[in-house]
């Protein structure tokens, strides 16, 4: 009798073992593939609300101020309204983040999300498209730890004869805590939208394709 209870402690404490090391190599060989899948997930999911909540986001023409000065044209930013833009945003984004964090049923509708944000197919291990979908599904949460921080980027490119064409992009960086049931990871993710487009026109140049002209 005592040498068959040992013999079950013996198989107990293999088997314990063995669990173990597959624990261990799994954490070794497959988690990174999940980590890797769901971090591409993630940053393609805040991207989304990023590009959404800004383009609801109403711009128009009085963010510029333009000024003439002999023939040049001074263009530059209203303090008041581009502060007013970059606090909407800012707020928006967060909010929206937020929202999605407490998973808000509404702000998930609204940007097509499930309930855990997304789930990571489990048969994603096998790098094939007819096994992704086999075996459980992982749910994958998103929590925001810092505040959204947009910015102002501009780019001035010549537009036809002595015009200007300025584009104006937002730029935001985001930083979210990507968790999964056995782990979790710090993203910082940066978005770039275009936010709006604005064409200055210039006087005709004295001098243009050769001819002479004069000023009247």
């Amino acid at each position: 009798m005592k040498k068959n209870i040992a013999k079950l402690f013996i198989i107990f404490i293999i088997i314990i073992i063995i669990t173990v090391m597959l624990i261990i190599i799994l954490s070794k060989k497959i988690m990174p593939i999940y980590i890797n899948y769901s971090e591409s997930e993630m940053k393609r999911v805040v991207t989304t609300v990023i590009n959404k909540t800004i383009n609801d986001i109403e711009i128009n023409d009085d963010l510029f101020i333009v000024k003439n000065n002999d023939d040049i044209k001074i263009v530059d930013y209203d303090p008041k309204v581009l502060n007013k833009i970059i606090s909407s945003i800012s707020n928006n984004v967060y909010d929206n983040l937020k929202l999605i964090e407490k998973m808000d049923l509404d702000t998930l509708n609204k940007f097509n999300l499930d309930k855990s944000i997304f789930y990571v197919p489990s048969g994603i291990v096998f790098n094939s498209i007819v096994l992704n979908n086999l075996g459980p599904k992982i749910p994958v949460k998103l929590e925001i730890i810092e505040s959204v921080n947009p910015n102002i980027e501009t780019k001035v490119t010549e537009y036809g004869i002595n015009n200007s064409l300025i584009e104006v992009n937002i730029k935001v960086n985001a930083c979210v805590r990507m968790i999964l049931p056995l782990s979790s990871r710090d993203i910082e993710i940066t978005v770039i939208v275009p936010l709006t487009v604005k064409i200055i026109q210039g006087s005709i140049p004295e001098y243009y394709f050769g001819d002479l002209r004069k000023n009247n």
